[in-house]
């Protein structure tokens, strides 16, 4: 279909009456708009009060139905019967609204006005719904308003008009069909709830259908000036060049300040599209519940090919209205963030999809924060980190890991309800998802931490009983040693030795003392003089009653043996043969390991998929890792055992991708890699999960 523009230099203007303009007549064009409005909005009423009706069923299912519940279900059910009158009074009061418009129907001004009492009612009842209305089609209502006013101007309008097809236009008309005459203030207030959430599911639509019948019809927009809706403006004031959008470059951050550096010139006879366009295709992109691309190599282009759907089907041709530099530089951020995201995480069907529906608001969240992917620390980039970790190798296997993903998903629901201002609502989002993550993680780790303590308490023991087994190795194979000295030391010492280093480690004063001790017998034991046998006896007795007590000896058991030790030593001929070394620690408790280079990184709370027999993955924590071995205890979402891993063995796993490590924040990693690619002016790689 052929349309007729009128063009200034550098953007559209509304048409004076005597040029070209619309092809079909103002009358006829709000006539169509009235129709279809009507025939699209008018199962609201019918809705609305069906959904109260199943809220009220459901109140009375749960628990027994008070009398104030059972009135209020008779009341709705009256009103049901009497839909069609009340959808007549909407029809009514539309038309009353649209009658005589523009000349009787202008913009508020902002300034006190007298109203009738019941006016002001309608206002304070309806002023919560038209606000939340208001903010999440403001986008969309601007460019509805901005081709209305070249209606209004076709008309010889020379006040702005008010939009009789605006959210604060529909709510208050709709109060005035449905007031709280017509039924107790309960069910008003209930019916009204509903009325509210199916408009914002339903008015995206209602609006793109409005600005796409304007469009068709050949109705420009108009710069948005009050001016130049004033007819007899001067021409040259009427062919000002329209301001295309703000320039907030000395305000971006780095990644999009190196891409709008590196961008082409605009094409000629096209024009900038304005941020508020953009904006409004952006929300007419939310409202469509598909992915915004089955396509996972090109999610960019996808996003880029529905823009210039949506926004060709509301009157900007992707020939004649291009993207400015920093909106394309918002855009190509976004994608390339999603895409490392997408890729670099093991995603059910349901979270990619999310997740890619999601690039919608966060483009709308990079156009109104011009600094935003400087900080990956900001609530919006905090929340979609967030969901990705919840989200990643997280298939529901156990109940743990479903209420996780049910948590992610919610909030992802809720971000993508409201794209007007989803995003805004990050800081609440984060500490909803704390509050209902922090319980079930703080459950998991009780869980593992009774495991690892176990399993560290047992290792020690076997570390500190190695250890000791091996000094006295060290001592035995210095050759044949009296019998009852190497008992002493078998059975005493190396006990003392074990001891001292689980209670004060290897390292100590202590356990060098008790190391010590060995030494200074065996010493004594090569001594031929009895007179220095003898005095270094004496000056190690305190150090023998210390070591002999450990074994649990005390009085006269620990002077017996003592007595025999020293009895020994006093026999210049005692006998000397061999000994031998019987393991405390169990064989192969404690092998002696090396840490492979590069497995000390992965520490406790690090995040790690595993890859399963059945090819999928399952995200799990390090629990605990040995700080003797390296030895690693991985668990799932509710804390249990899934593998118990020495050093060695991790790092094969890792090297044939058997665990994948996560280390890190989500999108600080691909915002990382996405600055690294632009440096070297080539698209960001991609890696499989």
């Amino acid at each position: 279909m052929l349309s007729m523009h009128f063009r200034t230099d550098g953007g559209s203007g509304v048409q004076d009456p005597g040029q070209a303009g619309g092809r079909v007549p103002p009358a006829d064009i709000l006539d169509n708009l009235r129709n279809g409005l009507v025939a699209r909005l008018m199962p609201l009423m019918r809705d609305s009060l069906d959904a109260a009706l199943r809220e009220l069923d459901g109140r009375a299912a749960a628990s027994p139905p008070s009398p104030a519940l059972v009135e209020d279900r008779t009341d709705i059910g009256m009103l049901l019967r009497e839909v069609l009158a009340y959808e007549k009074r909407w029809q009514e009061q539309i038309d009353t609204m649209l009658r005589g418009w523009p000349a009787l129907s202008r913009a508020r001004t902002g300034k006190f006005e007298l109203m009738a009492e019941s006016e002001l009612h309608v206002q304070l009842v309806g002023a919560p719904v038209i606000d939340a209305l208001e903010r999440r089609f403001g986008d969309m209502v601007d460019l509805l308003d901005r081709r209305l006013y070249t209606v209004a101007a076709r008309m010889g309008s020379r006040e702005r008009p008010r939009n009789p097809f605006g959210p604060s236009a529909l709510a208050e008309t709709f109060l005035r069909a449905f007031t709280v005459l017509d039924s107790s203030a309960r069910v008003h207030a209930l019916v009204l709830k509903h009325f509210a959430r199916l408009a914002s599911e339903r008015l995206g639509a209602i609006y793109h259908w409005c600005n796409g019948t304007l469009a068709e019809a050949g109705y420009e927009m108009s710069s948005g000036n009050e001016g130049v809706l004033v007819l007899g403006l001067a021409p040259e004031l009427a062919q000002a060049r329209v301001a295309t959008g703000r320039d907030d470059r000395g305000q971006l951050d780095r990644l999009r300040r190196a891409l709008v550096g590196m961008a082409r010139a605009q094409p000629a006879g096209t024009r900038e599209m304005l941020d508020g366009e953009l904006l409004a295709a952006l929300d007419l992109l939310g409202a469509d519940r598909a992915a915004t691309g089955q396509d996972e190599s090109a999610l960019g282009e996808q996003l880029r090919l529905r823009i210039d759907r949506v926004a060709a089907s509301i009157g900007l041709a992707p020939g004649e209205v291009v993207r400015s530099p920093l909106q394309e530089a918002a855009i190509e951020i976004t994608s390339r963030l999603f895409e490392h995201l997408r890729d670099h995480a093991v995603l059910s069907d349901v979270a990619a999809r999310t997740l890619s529906r999601l690039a919608v608001p966060c483009t709308r969240c990079a156009m109104e924060v011009p600094g935003l992917f400087d900080d990956a620390g900001r609530p919006p980039l905090l929340l979609l980190s967030t969901l990705v970790e919840l989200w990643d190798g997280n298939a529901g296997r156990n109940p743990a890991e479903a209420v996780l993903h049910r948590i992610a998903d919610q909030a992802a629901a809720d971000v993508l309800a409201d794209l007007h201002g989803g995003l805004a609502l990050a800081p609440r989002l984060l500490e909803h998802i704390e509050s209902e993550v922090g319980p079930i993680r703080r459950r998991a780790d009780m869980a593992a931490r009774r495991l690892w303590q176990s399993m560290q308490g047992k290792e020690r023991l076997d570390a500190a009983r190695a250890a000791a087994d091996r000094q006295l190795e060290a001592l035995f194979e210095r050759g044949p040693l009296p019998p009852v000295l190497a008992a002493f030391l078998s059975e005493h010492w190396r006990q003392w030795l074990a001891q001292t280093w689980l209670r004060d480690g290897a390292g100590s004063d202590r356990y060098i003392d008790a190391t010590a001790l060995g030494e200074r017998l065996l010493a004594i034991d090569g001594e031929r003089d009895g007179r220095r046998v003898a005095q270094s006896l004496l000056e190690v007795e305190p150090t023998l009653r210390e070591c002999v007590a450990s074994s649990g000896l005390q009085g006269e058991a620990s002077v017996a043996a003592l007595s025999a030790l020293v009895a020994e030593f006093a026999d210049p001929d005692r006998r000397r043969q061999p000994a031998e070394v019987e393991p405390l620690a169990k064989a192969g408790a404690m092998p002696a390991v090396e840490m492979p280079s590069g497995a000390e990184e992965l520490q406790a709370g690090d995040r790690v998929l595993h890859r399963l027999m059945d090819g999928g993955h399952q995200a799990l924590h390090v629990a605990w890792r040995s700080p003797l071995t390296g030895r690693c205890l991985l668990v799932d979402a509710q804390g249990a055992r899934v593998a118990d891993i020495d050093a060695v063995t991790l790092e094969a796993s890792v090297a044939r991708g058997d665990l994948i490590v996560r280390q890190g924040d989500p999108v600080r990693n691909a915002l990382s890699a996405i600055a690294s690619a632009i440096a070297a002016h080539v698209p960001a790689e991609r890696s499989p999960a």
